[in-house]
């Protein structure tokens, strides 16, 4: 029998109890082990991470309960199996993402650090380690992370964080450069093309952006996020009209309601041509109002 123990990671805590055997965790938390289900940016669980067996029983198990949306109990299940392999930082890696994903910048960065305790060269820490950081909005170390880990490899994630950050700072010819860099190697990807036709928005380039992010909304791989950001550009250019019938293809007339008072705040006026740049500082200032901002750059 395990003896009942309590998991703290970043001030959260969560309490384990039960029978060593991996029947007796899906059953205390009424789910049975997962065969063809896997959770939201895992990998197939046929896929082994070098567990032994019970170890890996207790991922799949924590993959199903993330998948199922009870993130609390599967950040506790992959702390158990973090705890039986302390040397393999794939659960880690799971509890970071998670964390990061809902919120919790300070703990995600926590799980991060021990990843890379474990394996200081693993590029997936450097980059949710300094997502952590951005969401802090300590931009300088997100980038010294992103930096890092493009120094390892050179990959489309890390040169989409890279930029983003620097938009972030508002340094967009910096960030158009990680963007063009990230398209050299996949030149389809939505996200790169994404934030490379909002970073071009923000600096005025209005239809240079629009003849990026118009086509792109239509892709059928295309996400709610990606045609925010279109009704985001579409803002920034001072065509509302455009920005609500965008936001009317995936939302309510109330949520069209909340979004559009949130574009009106950071619409350009047209009284002058000197106007129609519109400052950055305004634009973050008015995202941090309560009227439904929307998160400006993809992050994937």
């Amino acid at each position: 029998m395990f003896a009942k123990r309590i998991v703290i990671l970043g001030g959260i805590s969560f309490v384990l109890s039960g029978c060593s055997v991996v029947h007796d965790i899906s059953s205390a938390v009424g789910i049975k082990s997962p065969k063809d289900e896997v959770a939201q940016g895992s990998v197939d669980p046929d896929e082994k991470h070098g567990f032994d067996k019970e170890s890996q029983q207790v991922f799949d198990v924590a993959e199903a309960t993330y998948n199922r949306g009870d993130y609390r109990t599967a950040i506790g299940l992959y702390q158990r199996v973090f705890e039986l392999n302390p040397d393999n930082p794939e659960p880690m890696l799971r509890i970071g993402s998670i964390l990061n994903k809902r919120g919790e910048p300070l703990a995600a960065g926590q799980a991060y650090r021990q990843v890379l305790a474990v394996d200081p060269m693993n590029v997936e820490a450097k980059r949710g380690l300094g997502l952590s950081f951005m969401a802090r909005g300590q931009m300088d170390l997100a980038i010294e992370q992103f930096s890092e880990g493009l120094g390892i490899e050179k990959n489309t994630k890390l040169l989409n964080a890279m930029g983003v950050a620097y938009d972030k700072k508002g340094e967009r010819q910096t960030a158009q450069r990680y963007y063009k860099a990230g398209l050299e190697i996949d030149k389809d990807n939505l996200t790169l093309l994404s934030n490379y036709g909002l970073s071009m928005s923000y600096e005025g380039r209005h239809d240079e952006a629009l003849a990026i992010l118009y086509p792109l909304s239509k892709n059928p791989k295309a996400t709610v996020q990606h045609r925010q950001i279109l009704a985001m550009a579409y803002t920034l250019s001072g065509d509302l009209d455009a920005a609500e019938q965008t936001s009317r293809i995936d939302m309510d007339d109330a949520d069209v309601a909340k979004r559009m008072r949130y574009f009106n705040s950071l619409s350009p006026k047209v009284s002058s041509p000197s106007s129609l740049a519109v400052n950055d500082t305004t634009i973050r200032e008015k995202a941090k109002s309560p009227v439904e901002p929307i998160d400006s750059e993809v992050i994937d």
